[in-house]
């Protein structure tokens, strides 16, 4: 028993003497932490002292950039009215000028977005723009090489609209047995008026010679729409009058123009045309 009782107190000896130990060394530890940390604290403060002085010259050097950016501003400025002064022109017409393009150039994006059939149909759109185009080319501002740039690149979305354009709208018909042009003219699907038999022949004129001679298995054009270098007669219609139109010639003198280039659906007598035959106008 007397052993037990030694052995309890060396035990209860040994773990006080532990404790006493660590208790020393978290002393000197911690002692050591608060040094060290000192020793940071100087050197975020050098360093915050550096970037303060890093700063300050920073913002020096961003005035002296602003100051030369004004400068050259400026300097940008005069040389533009100087050009302006040159072509007789003010900023206020260059500004207009370059939104009456950008207005064209939407325009001619409008254009682009419709299929072949429907921007065939909206071709005299097509001419008004290239028109329009044309005359901007004109003023002196062109002269600049933005909107020469500008110019060109609308040029070039009106050539490839003009390529995208169909020469010509026309549905196919495939001539069946008992055909004949009056038959075929008469047709709902087709125009649904016989008289107008002469359009399918002068239409067709590359592969009907004798209106009154046709093929089954024949496909005929079907022309739905008057394309370039074409004209529907009306009734009332002959080769002067139609010399005369706007959208012809506008001169009636010019008459003979389209007689030679039909005399193989006119025949002989230039007084006489049909109404509904598709002529050929040539170019001048």
């Amino acid at each position: 028993m007397k052993i037990g009782k030694k052995l309890t107190v060396l035990v209860v000896l040994g773990i006080a003497f532990s404790m006493l130990l660590g208790a020393n060394f978290s002393y000197a530890q911690e002692k050591m932490s608060m040094e060290e940390y000192q020793a940071q604290l100087t050197q975020w403060q050098q360093r915050e002292a550096k970037a303060k002085a890093d700063l300050e010259k920073c913002q020096a050097d961003i005035e002296q950039i602003k100051s030369q950016i004004a400068s050259t501003e400026e300097e940008i400025k005069t040389t533009w009215n100087e050009i302006y002064s040159m072509l007789g022109v003010t900023e206020a017409d260059v500004n207009a000028f370059r939104e009456k393009l950008n207005a064209l150039e939407r325009k001619v994006d409008g254009l682009a977005a419709l299929s072949p059939e429907e921007l065939f149909k909206q071709r005299k759109e097509v001419d008004a723009a290239e028109e329009e185009l044309n005359q901007l080319k004109s003023s002196k501002i062109a002269l600049l090489s933005e909107m020469q740039d500008r110019i060109a690149r609308i040029e070039g979305k009106i050539a490839q609209l003009r390529a995208k354009m169909p020469k010509a709208v026309y549905d196919e018909y495939t001539v069946v047995r008992g055909d004949y042009l009056w038959k075929i003219s008469g047709k709902p699907d087709i125009y649904g008026d016989p008289y107008q038999w002469m359009r399918i022949y002068t239409y067709n004129r590359d592969q009907i010679k004798d209106p009154d001679l046709i093929y089954p298995d024949q496909i005929l054009k079907i022309q739905r729409e008057v394309g370039p270098g074409e004209y529907l007669v009306a009734k009332g219609d002959f080769l002067y009058k139609i010399a005369a139109n706007p959208e012809v010639y506008n001169d009636p003198t010019k008459w003979t123009k389209i007689y030679e280039a039909n005399k193989d659906v006119i025949g002989d007598d230039p007084n006489l045309v049909f109404p509904y035959s598709v002529l050929i106008i040539p170019k001048e």
